[in-house]
């Protein structure tokens, strides 16, 4: 008997959206084409006040009205492009490198792009990332790989990926197109050495001092003999005691070197590698790069450690270049989202975002990451889907337009999607629309018999319509069905006698 109400009200719901699709709906185009316009009219003052904010170089605020137009504008190449270069001059990089991949993935082409991209990896000390984005700028713009300057960064950026053949290619370009070339002979020194060509390492030492005699401080011109000829007899144990006792002495400099002898012999322990980090911060200026490099190495092998993060924050600080923390250091521009993590794949933004819709979690955050994931599979229906459902949420004049959009292109790549059409025919509801309201929510719980949040509107539909009586039944139904449902709350106010 129940079964046959059921059929009885669904057929019933039909021939009532049948008769109002008589009267012609809005054009889909129309009102896609008129959600673009209020979009834009929207984001009008946000990108007045960027240009604004770019002509005064405030970078804080030009980031914060570039996160309004990404968030709407999520395809916005440009807008992700000016958005890593003001997170790269307040230090953080990796947020910079973040919004760079997405602008490539969005088509935006300033043939610079991989080369300042290349050269914020090289900050970041992401070594082998910065030598992909050198061979890819290279590659797009041949004419400068015949630039000295370019080829000195390019060996940088090798010698830090430990592609050591390149980076002695690298350098020794600049040393055969340069005069007096220092810098290139020590670091064609550093990556013969690592090649274990210990003769060629020590001629390009030796011309590297003789040109610049400041660099036969450095501990790598010192040690790299040292390093190569150790046998490997010690334990990690017996490393670390000898290390302490140093550190007890402020011996820093035979730390570092006892500290690498022992990542030789043992390179996955992480007692030995904080060591060596510890030592290489007594001496920061003369060993930036160096350090950003390794401490990249350190948090990839072994997490994240509190005391070295800050401890590498307060001397970064001082010479505003990168934050490891995630911390700018502008501090007018509050870090209110969450880290990115470079090459997600799309399921694992997708369940980033339901999950944070099911903790009723920061809706911006849920778009966010919905953003990213279409930026990668642009006809994903689900992330589309979640993007509607938190902008629903945010209960916004504007979010509901938006909601409206993504719920229709969630329609247009998968048909059978109840929940889309549900948030669609809400926003007809919404502004009244009632025949499109009608079709799509008969559609949800066509698609979908217990959803019962299309149900209740269903009710207010009904009830607008004037169907009192249909309207009572669906509501007794809802009532016996889903007694603790959220969405009654909504009808808690109607005269219907049950």
């Amino acid at each position: 008997m129940r079964l046959k109400n059921i059929c009885l009200l669904v057929l019933s719901l039909w021939c009532i959206a049948v008769k109002t699709n008589a009267q012609t709906p809005r054009s889909i185009t129309e009102k896609l084409k008129s959600t673009n316009i209020l979009v834009q009219q929207y984001l009008l003052t946000y990108k007045q006040a960027l240009n604004n904010a770019l002509d005064k170089n405030d970078f804080a605020s030009a980031l914060l009205n570039l996160n309004h137009i990404i968030l709407f504008e999520p395809n916005n190449g440009q807008a992700l492009y000016l958005r890593a270069r003001g997170f790269e001059s307040i230090g953080l990089y990796e947020r910079a490198i973040f919004d760079y991949d997405n602008a490539q993935r969005v088509g935006y082409t300033d043939p610079q792009l991989y080369y300042f991209l290349a050269k914020i990896e090289i900050k970041a000390g992401l070594g082998e990332e910065s030598f992909r984005s050198y061979n890819e700028f290279f590659r797009s713009q041949p004419s400068q790989f015949h630039k000295k300057e370019l080829r000195f960064e390019s060996g940088i950026a090798a010698k830090m990926a430990k592609e050591y053949k390149a980076c002695v290619e690298d350098m020794s370009f600049v040393i055969d197109e340069g005069k007096d070339e220092a810098d290139a002979h020590f670091n064609r020194g550093i990556c013969f050495s690592e090649l274990n060509l210990l003769k060629e390492a020590q001629r390009d030492f030796k011309e590297a001092a003789k040109i610049k005699p400041s660099l036969k401080n450095h501990w790598y011109y010192i040690t790299y003999d040292r390093i190569y000829k150790n046998n490997c007899k010690l334990t990690e144990q017996q490393f670390l005691t000898t290390i302490n006792k140093e550190f007890n002495k402020q011996d820093y400099f035979d730390a570092f070197i006892d500290a690498q002898l022992g990542l030789k012999c043992h390179p996955e322990s992480k007692a030995l590698m904080a060591k060596q980090l510890e030592a290489m911060l007594t001496q920061f200026d003369p060993y930036y790069d160096e350090i950003i490099v390794f401490y990249q190495d350190f948090v990839k092998k072994h997490g994240i450690d509190p005391v070295m993060q800050q401890k590498m924050d307060q001397l970064l600080a001082a010479k505003k270049q990168i934050s490891v923390s995630d911390h700018p250091y502008d501090k007018n521009y509050p870090n209110d989202i969450e880290m990115p993590v470079r090459y997600r794949n799309v399921n694992e933004y997708l369940q980033l975002a339901e999950d944070k819709l099911s903790q009723k979690g920061d809706l911006n955050l849920v778009i966010e990451y919905c953003n990213n994931a279409l930026r990668i599979e642009p006809k994903n229906a689900k992330a589309y889907l979640l993007r509607a459902n938190a902008f629903m949420q945010m209960n916004s004049p504007i979010t509901y337009p938006l909601a409206w959009r993504d719920a229709h292109l969630a329609i247009t790549n998968k048909p059978d999607l109840s929940m889309a059409y549900t948030i669609r025919g809400t926003v007809y509801f919404q502004e009244n629309d009632l025949n499109a309201a009608m079709a799509d929510i008969t559609k949800a719980i066509d698609l979908k018999k217990d959803n019962y949040e299309a149900k209740v509107i269903m009710v207010k539909l009904l009830d607008k319509l004037g169907n009192k009586e249909q309207a009572n039944e669906l509501y007794k139904n809802i009532l016996k069905e889903a007694p603790n449902l959220n969405e009654l709350k909504s009808l808690a106010n109607r005269n219907a006698p049950l």
